[in-house]
């Protein structure tokens, strides 16, 4: 009887294993395995394939697929490499490792497809460009999202490191590149004619390559040192999104006939990188498909000088426009009636049936003036004012 009693509560530990939070993920469906593997590094989700045989060749599913290179460089403070000037010990048979394990991964027919590769790499490194190179091109992914650490160096050799190109596979669509005081990539490879979403951040932008699929382009806070005109290399963009960036050229040339959405904000046009002095920055805006004027977020523009700016705006079709409000906020000393007369050509364009001597009469009770409740001038000067136009109260009237 003991001995079955023993027998008993072994059977009881056996069952109670099974039961265990190991092996009910083991029980999960394929995908779901993969998409907790998904949350580890791709060598830490290799090294889990030696687990058991449920988890074998589990980095083959995984739909996004970590690589950061810099957990392969160790003795930071050392240079090994003083060819290139670059930092630290790179264990490239690691690598050579992770990237033996995507090339069985591109090999299987089986696999599944990698939706999104993040790759974080040393953009001045040339140990390390090499290998994301290889990386970018096994995992053609949909969505590539690159990081490349700002690095603080000086003089010709960062001039020269600055310059880099990335070839994208040809299943991307989708780009991100966030690199800190780099120059911007330049995109090549067979992906770069379907890409369909670019976002770059804090890059220097010193030329544009073309992108015939591109529909949504957002910047945020880079310089822009290539002319500006869109129109010329994505001829299909249909979202333009600018933060907190600066243009370093005189004309901004934004002509695009599919554009539906653009977002200006905090957008810097100084000619040349100078902080005053002709030639003063120009603006041109003309998008025929922006149905919606709150579409359009206008939200500030700088220049170097604030009283010798142009800019020509040209959104939707004539008559077109039924849904928004016009807003203008004086600037400094600039008089009211200059907002007052650049409303009036703005409705002209939104009101072409009516003839323009009768659009101020017509307008007059859907406009207000008011002062600016959130103006941080002195008590002593004069409060900001703002002219608005209920764009949506004027046209529900049948004007």
């Amino acid at each position: 009887m003991g001995r079955r009693r023993r027998s008993n509560r072994k059977k009881a530990r056996t069952d109670a294993g099974d039961g265990s939070s190991g092996d009910r993920i083991t029980a999960l469906p394929l995908g779901l395995r993969a998409q907790i593997a998904s949350l580890l590094s791709f060598q830490e989700a290799v090294q889990l394939s030696t687990l058991s045989r449920p988890w074998r060749h589990i980095y083959h599913h995984t739909p996004v697929v970590s690589i950061n290179l810099y957990d392969f460089l160790h003795l930071e403070e050392i240079y090994f490499d003083h060819k290139h000037s670059v930092p630290g010990f790179l264990d490239e048979r690691s690598i050579l490792v992770a990237r033996v394990a995507l090339g069985r991964r591109a090999q299987d027919a089986s696999a599944s497809r990698v939706d999104a590769l993040r790759l974080a790499f040393g953009a001045d490194d040339p140990r390390m460009r090499r290998h994301a190179a290889r990386i970018v091109a096994l995992a053609d992914a949909r969505d590539i999202h690159i990081r490349a650490p700002y690095r603080d160096r000086e003089g010709p050799a960062r001039d020269a490191a600055d310059a880099w190109t990335l070839d994208l596979p040809p299943a991307a669509r989708v780009m991100e590149v966030v690199a800190p005081g780099h120059a911007a990539p330049a995109i090549a490879g067979p992906g770069a004619a379907a890409l369909r979403k670019l976002s770059l951040d804090r890059v220097v932008i010193r030329g544009w390559p073309h992108f015939p699929s591109l529909r949504s382009l957002s910047l945020d806070s880079v310089a822009v040192e290539a002319p500006f005109a869109p129109g010329a290399w994505c001829p299909r963009l249909d979202e333009l999104d600018i933060f907190c960036s600066r243009i370093e050229h005189a004309r901004v040339d934004i002509r695009l006939p599919l554009l539906r959405f653009i977002d200006l904000d905090e957008v810097d046009v100084s000619p040349d990188g100078r902080s005053g002095g002709a030639p003063f920055g120009e603006i041109t805006i003309d998008a025929p498909e922006l149905l919606e004027l709150d579409s359009f977020r206008l939200r500030l523009l700088c220049w170097a000088n604030q009283f010798a700016e142009r800019v020509a705006i040209d959104v939707g079709r004539p008559g077109s426009v039924k849904v928004g409000v016009i807003q203008l906020r004086s600037v400094y000393t600039r008089e009211m009636k200059c907002y007052r007369e650049q409303m009036m050509r703005m409705l002209r364009g939104l009101l072409p049936d009516l003839p323009k001597e009768s659009i101020a009469g017509v307008a007059r009770p859907f406009m207000k003036l008011e002062e600016c409740v959130d103006s941080d001038d002195d008590e002593d000067e004069p409060k900001d004012e703002k002219l608005t136009c209920d764009i949506s109260a004027l046209t529900s009237r049948g004007i």
